[in-house]
């Protein structure tokens, strides 16, 4: 039998300090200001086809209602109600290494929000005691493994510059952009796009060129494309910098035009030619 602290701990106070770090997570996603400043919260978005409020509803509905299974252990000392709890416990843990492999497989990036509710998860279970180290070992590497990576960006590597372009030497679309960057004096940074394919792969982007723009919150806008690359540059860069003491109109014209293909694969480009 477990002593009574620990009995607490296993069964309010954990699911207690979840459901509120749940809840303060959801409440920095509405309001715009998550902490979480990596590419892994959205690629997590993209590849779960869901919503981060959505996800984290449903994170606290389930803790909700094993917080009220807790509160009623600790009263009635049921053994059935300990195995749901526990069983409930378990299942989240699993879809939380399931979900968290897969992100880091697809993308090579981490939502540090999402690994610090998995690291709660495994506390609450090791609590529950009457676990052999050889069955929890599993998880524990997991986690050990995913401290390792470098949950700052999707390539492992960080964005340094406000514009970054993912594009290759020999794709046609992509020296169109930057024609168009130089012509306007635009500050960017290059980058190959095969350092990326994470990105790519994770979001289902096809193509180049991409543009990643990152505002000051430290958040990524992606443009994908030689048009919305223009379009964007043309509302934000380009229309502030017009003199409007000109007497000759400004008209912001542009082709729509296709990206170059990419192929991960065969590490070729298709249909490049403008």
């Amino acid at each position: 039998m477990q002593s009574d602290t620990k009995r607490y701990l296993s069964y309010r106070f954990m699911p207690m300090i979840i459901l509120s770090y749940l809840f303060i997570n959801l409440y920095l996603v509405m309001t715009g200001s998550t902490w979480c400043k990596s590419e892994g919260c959205e690629v997590s978005k993209s590849l779960l086809n869901i919503e981060q409020t959505e996800l984290y509803t449903l994170a606290i509905g389930a803790f909700l209602v094993l917080l009220i299974i807790g509160i009623n252990i600790l009263k009635k000392g049921s053994i059935q109600l300990e195995k749901l709890y526990r069983f409930g416990i378990f299942t989240v843990m699993i879809c939380e290494t399931i979900l968290l492999g897969y992100l880091y497989l697809k993308s090579g990036t981490l939502c540090i929000s999402c690994f610090i509710f998995y690291l709660l998860v495994i506390i609450n279970f090791i609590l529950l005691g009457n676990i052999t180290k050889l069955f929890l070992l599993p998880f524990i590497l997991v986690a050990l493994a995913l401290l390792d990576f470098d949950v700052s960006s999707s390539s492992n590597k960080s964005l340094t510059s406000k514009y970054t372009l993912l594009q290759s030497e020999v794709c046609e679309h992509c020296k169109e952009v930057k024609a168009f960057l130089n012509e306007n004096e635009i500050k960017y940074a290059k980058e190959d796009y095969t350092l990326y394919s994470g990105l790519f792969t994770s979001l289902n982007i096809t193509k180049i060129p991409l543009l990643l723009v990152k505002n000051n919150e430290n958040n990524i806008l992606i443009l994908n494309g030689v048009s919305e690359i223009k379009r964007y540059i043309n509302q934000h860069e380009v229309i502030s910098n017009i003199n409007i003491n000109k007497s000759s109109s400004t008209v912001i014209s542009f082709q729509e035009k296709e990206g170059c293909e990419i192929d991960f694969i065969k590490e070729d480009l298709e249909n490049c030619k403008k």
